[in-house]
């Protein structure tokens, strides 16, 4: 199955509580619902970012991350 993520990525100068800046979106594949949340986490953690949360939502998944500074 193949949904889309919305990422909101909260910059280095902004953590640990500022606004995030508008989301982002891309797409990842998996055969389960739980190996698409697996799958988000590898591709932000691949793409340099600190994962604070990623859930369903009703058209994908939302994700939150942070800037490693």
């Amino acid at each position: 199955m193949k949904r889309i993520v919305n990422l909101f990525v909260l910059p280095a100068a902004r953590t640990p509580g500022g606004p995030p800046e508008p989301a982002k979106e891309f797409s990842v594949e998996a055969p389960t619902l739980d190996q698409l949340r697996e799958a988000t986490r590898a591709r932000l953690i691949a793409d340099g970012y600190r994962v604070r949360s990623i859930s369903f939502g009703p058209r994908g998944l939302i994700a939150y991350a942070e800037e490693r500074r």
